[in-house]
């Protein structure tokens, strides 16, 4: 065991030792979990008397060990006279430290209030107090409304309660949940003079917590509006309280809402949102994230990091499992863009009347730049009319032969990008021609230099990047980006010749190939390589979409590229990630099949994607055919026979086992090998019967889906059936909801497919008809679908099943 110094950010698990917080004895001492309550306390402190009780200060986050808790509690809650407790998330949050202050104080005498760290009453959490709830609720009051005024008031309060003062402070003073914000402009000419000159740039709302507001904690924030303004986007910086808070939310758009306020006279085009965790409720049938849908704006998620600079850069993951879950993995719930982390708690002082680090976020200037880069890009998308964007759709091709071009899972990847083209041309953007169909957009595609070695030597390129050119747009990629890439490559080739980049030109709109990433001998293993990276040819294909073709977006159609698998942090990049050195801040979509959100998550967090779910191909029961068919009908037979016509069981085995043998069943292992006039047929018939269901019940594909098309006819209603057999959420299944029609307690999930279905011999009522349901507007990516008139229905009523089939 060995002693580690406090880091900002908290203890780090991974370290080894036990992290000891070295402070003296004082009347007071206050436990938060929240830096800006520790940056609040020490504005706060030179404004109180002389002679004011000394207090001290310590942040939850460094006492995560039990034996730096109770050392804490021995040297200095022990001696204390009042301690308070402010816990975020609850008693659960610190359980073993809760229970040990409560001991300590309980042998010293000393007063303990325990209350939420945030403006949620907790009346479990509070029932720890040894003071009154009087005096709890008042001291909450105070610290919830928050600013330097009501902590003051509120410590003063403390002090003529327990420590015969007579400071008399007011009642907590209201502000605000929500405001504006008048950021402090690093330039010469004020932020407010700014705004004036400025009244025609588009405006960019910037949404940070109401908490670093109050404490001063604006760094980031000021560094983020420098960064905008400089792009001549106007930032119009906005705190908040939550965004869980319905009252906040309504404020905040009642705020945003063009003309409602002088500051948003036009309505922002985008907002880059600081806050942490989602507005989603997952709980609900319906995720309500109102606020989003009425805003109808780009929504940036910008990581304020709890962590160091350093332990940042030393990472590969980036971020530490806490930043990931509140800034990340709770923010996609609510389809906000995942960004860049654009600053880390660092160490502003040590306070020496509080004992402890003053811990504030210290911007990170290129993150800044990329995150305002990126919003400028967004802003430039939406403010341009259609008919001159440009926009870059990019094809996956692996391996990278011409008969695996445009593959993507479950997609029928070219039909869907010529379906793109079409959805394109009806809104106004300019091609100057559409092929009609994909096997069109393929051979188009193939006419030219692919992927393909051997199309390197038959066909020309329809568009190259000059060696000159590359070489000036590499030499401005970082220096360890150009290293890795020459280490692995060798240097870039001098003289005069290009570079090809596959793909067609279709007027602004670019069909291109996604180059391999490099060894075309053994693709399988390095399509998802962590540490290979990419080829001179990668990135001049991407330099040229960004820089040549001038792609205001791209659009990586179907699951999956591999851009999203270069080299680099897991998450919150730095600008020696290869996904951004070859991406940069370009908009970026990516239509991607919906059953596979964790491969759809490196996009997002790794490439700025907004993923556009589409629908897993069709899907269908396998169904049996041939010799299996009839194994399954003599099987019926048999157990018919059982019961009606004992003495044709003797034939029934015989023509079983003969067909068994013909299918070569009884070898298969998951089967018995006994024979069938072995005393061990009970046995063998239900597993038999269970094999059987099993394939019969298999889910297969039926086809191919295309982007923004609903299947069809018996394909729809095959495809509804399979969604709706199994659980989901609080939805029992189809499969369930009939047993329980029937009067059978069945679970499809724990049910042993081998067990008869136990029918209860009394009449089993007939299903209901179906109704067809009223046609409702579906997600971006697909048309209004109602089946046509021809469909067959959904789920025609069947008769019951026999006693030896299962419902599974």
């Amino acid at each position: 065991m060995h002693r580690l110094a406090t880091t900002p950010g908290g203890w780090d698990p991974t370290l080894e030792g036990v992290v000891f917080v070295e402070q003296t004895p004082a009347p007071m001492v206050l436990l938060t979990a929240a830096d800006t309550d520790i940056q609040t306390l020490a504005h706060v402190l030179p404004r109180l008397s002389p002679d004011f009780p000394d207090l001290r200060v310590a942040n939850l986050l460094q006492l995560q060990q039990q034996l730096s808790i109770d050392t804490y509690a021995e040297t200095v809650i022990a001696p204390a006279q009042v301690v308070i407790l402010r816990l975020l998330g609850g008693r659960a949050y610190w359980s073993y430290g809760l229970e040990v202050v409560k001991a300590t104080v309980q042998q010293s005498g000393a007063v303990l209030i325990v209350m939420p760290g945030d403006d949620r009453p907790d009346i479990e959490l509070i029932s720890h107090s040894t003071a009154s709830l009087a005096v709890v609720n008042q001291l909450w009051q105070y610290f919830t409304v928050g600013g330097s005024d009501n902590w003051q008031r509120g410590l003063e309060f403390l002090s003529d309660r327990y420590f015969a003062t007579a400071y008399c402070p007011p009642s907590p003073q209201a502000i605000a949940k929500v405001g504006c914000y008048s950021w402090q402009s690093a330039a010469a000419t004020p932020a407010a003079q700014l705004q004036t000159n400025a009244a025609a740039w588009p405006q960019a709302a910037i949404l940070f917590y109401r908490s670093h507001y109050l404490a001063g904690n604006l760094a980031p924030i000021d560094a983020l509006c420098q960064a905008l303004s400089d792009r001549q986007i106007l930032p119009l910086p906005v705190f908040a309280s939550s965004l869980q808070d319905a009252d906040a939310q309504a404020e905040l758009l009642a705020l945003l809402k063009p003309g409602l306020a002088p500051e948003f006279a036009t309505g922002p085009e985008i907002l880059l949102n600081t806050t942490s965790f989602s507005v989603a409720k997952l709980t609900s049938a319906l995720p309500d994230l109102h606020l989003w849908q009425s805003l109808d704006i780009p929504v940036l998620q910008v990581i304020l990091s709890g962590g160091t600079l350093e332990r940042w850069q030393a990472n590969p993951q980036g971020l530490s499992p806490r930043d990931i879950a509140m800034n990340v993995a709770l923010p996609e719930v609510d389809g906000r863009i995942i960004t860049r982390a654009i600053s880390f708690k660092s160490v502003q002082q040590r306070h020496p009347g509080l004992e402890t680090d003053v811990v504030g976020y210290q911007p990170a200037g290129d993150r800044v730049d990329f995150v305002a880069d990126l919003a400028a890009n967004w802003v430039s998308l939406r403010l341009t009319s259609p008919n001159q964007r440009r926009i870059a759709l990019i094809l996956a091709n692996y391996p990278s032969r011409n008969g695996r071009l445009a593959n993507g899972v479950g997609l029928d990847t070219p039909q869907s990008c010529v379906e793109i083209l079409k959805a394109l041309q009806r809104d106004g953007y300019s091609l100057n021609q559409i092929p009609d169909s994909g096997d069109d957009l393929i051979q188009w595609l193939t006419a030219h230099i692919t992927n393909d070695p051997e199309s390197r030597h038959r066909y020309q390129a329809a568009q190259s990047l000059s060696g000159e050119t590359y070489r000036h747009y590499f030499e401005q990629l970082p220096q360890a980006v150009q290293q890795g890439v020459k280490k692995r490559w060798g240097e870039v080739a001098q003289g005069n010749g290009s570079l090809p980049v596959p793909g067609l030109q279709l007027g602004n709109i670019f069909i291109g190939i996604q180059p391999s990433r490099g060894y075309a001998q053994d693709p399988a293993l390095n399509y998802h390589a962590p540490d290979l990276e990419p080829t001179h040819d990668y990135l001049a294909f991407y330099f040229w979409l960004r820089h040549q073709f001038g792609a205001q977006a791209m659009v990586h159609v179907g699951k999956h590229g591999n851009l999203e698998w270069l080299p680099g942090k897991s998450i919150a990049l730095s600008r020696d990630c290869y996904p951004e050195a070859a991406l940069g801040p370009v908009p970026h979509f990516y239509p991607f099949i919906v059953n596979d959100p964790g491969e759809g998550a490196q996009a997002k967090r790794r490439a700025q994607a907004v993923i556009l779910d589409h629908l897993t191909p069709p899907m269908t029961r396998a169904e049996l055919y041939g010799p299996l068919q009839q194994v399954e009908a003599l099987v019926d037979e048999y157990y018919e026979a059982q019961s009606l016509d004992p003495k044709r069981l003797p034939i029934i085995s015989d023509r079983l086992l003969q067909l068994l043998n013909t299918t070569h069943l009884l070898q298969d292992p998951n089967l018995l090998t006994a024979s069938p006039r072995s005393p061990t047929l009970p046995h063998l018939l239900p597993q038999l019967d269970t094999y059987l269901c099993n394939l019969k019940e298999a889910q297969i594909r039926d086809g191919l889906h295309v982007f923004g098309q609903c299947p069809q006819g018996q394909q729809l209603r095959d495809l509804i059936i399979a969604i709706a057999r199994h659980p989901s959420g609080d939805r029992i299944g189809l499969t369930r909801a009939i047993a329980q029609h029937w009067h059978l307690d069945l679970d499809p999930l724990t049910a042993d497919p081998a067990t008869p279905c136990p029918f209860p011999p009394r009449k089993r009522p007939p299903l209901p008809a179906c109704k067809p349901a009223a046609p409702s507007a579906t997600s971006s990516n697909s048309s209004n679908i109602t089946p046509p008139p021809s469909s067959p229905p959904l789920l025609p009523p069947p008769s019951p099943p026999p006693q030896n089939t299962s419902l599974l």
